[in-house]
């Protein structure tokens, strides 16, 4: 009886074999681009800056603030979203970006091959160095309370 099973069970994986091959061969010519999921990580490590980031200000075209006591702006490049100084290329391939505050919060809004996106960069308050007493923004050096 076992021995039945068993030939059956093979007998429908060997029938389903060949439907499977032709999805895996179907699915595998189909146009994937990496670069929606590359901006997406981008935008993600950008929001990660932003949330300690302090002294924000805003313009239609760039997004200025500091950042471990250095002020850095966010703005379009050539095809790029540049953040400077330096040269960190967060999105590249852009057509048109600005930004936006709605609901409290400060959007990047680009056109990428003919497509528009709305990301979510940061709250557009921030914070502000004043609130903190004795703040050490990406000091090194333990704090003297601490010992």
């Amino acid at each position: 009886m076992n021995l039945i099973r068993n030939l059956a069970g093979l007998m429908i994986i060997a029938s389903m074999l060949p439907i499977c091959s032709l999805c895996f061969r179907f699915t595998g010519s189909l146009p994937f681009t990496y670069s929606e999921i590359s901006d997406e990580i981008c935008i993600s490590q950008l929001r990660e800056i932003m949330l300690i980031s302090y002294d924000l200000e805003y313009g239609y075209d760039t997004l200025e603030f500091t950042y471990c006591n250095k002020t850095f702006t966010l703005s379009q490049v050539n095809d790029h979203l540049i953040l400077q100084p330096g040269t960190q290329i967060m999105i590249d391939e852009i057509d048109d970006v600005h930004f936006e505050i709605r609901n409290g919060c400060i959007y990047a809004c680009y056109e990428k091959k003919g497509k528009e996106y709305e990301r979510i960069i940061c709250k557009s308050e921030g914070i502000h160095l004043d609130r903190f007493s004795d703040c050490h923004v990406c000091d090194d050096e333990p704090d003297s309370s601490e010992e």
